[in-house]
């Protein structure tokens, strides 16, 4: 039986740039809000938080890197991210896309700016202690 998919509300198909948002008290708590504080953090090059967004074992696959899975090496893949970039942190972000599977797993779709060079992103995302985490996250430059 395939699982049903239905949007979250007033997140669905609204794209929102969050260049300068912060995850307010309609976002907290959903799969939007998760996303928008792993922006937040990118944006504040702060690796803690950024972790913080992941689940445990989640898997990272960012355009030109390798994978990283887990905790340890999503954390050297985001601090040799930031490592000196710039455009990381003054990169725009706009979430096109927000649906939950079955209340437990949602998926987000997103696009970014980073300097001259645009990205789109895909988040899954599941519920870990009753919060939402991301457990997977792929990126790719649009051409």
């Amino acid at each position: 039986m395939k699982a049903a998919v239905t949007p979250t509300g007033p997140y669905t198909a609204s794209a929102s740039p969050t260049g300068t948002a912060t995850t307010t008290a309609t976002t907290a708590g959903h799969p939007r809000g998760t996303v928008e504080s792993y922006f937040n953090a990118l944006k504040a090059g702060n690796v803690d938080q950024i972790v913080g967004a992941f689940a445990r074992n989640a898997v990272v696959e960012i355009d030109g890197e390798a994978t990283a899975e887990g905790t340890k090496a999503i954390r050297s893949l985001y601090q040799q991210q930031l490592h000196g970039a710039t455009d990381l942190l003054s990169a725009t972000h706009t979430i096109v896309d927000v649906r939950t599977v079955s209340g437990e797993n949602a998926v987000v779709r997103s696009g970014s700016k980073q300097g001259q060079a645009r990205f789109r992103e895909l988040f899954l995302l599941g519920k870990e202690g009753g919060k939402w985490k991301i457990s997977e996250f792929m990126n790719n430059q649009s051409s």
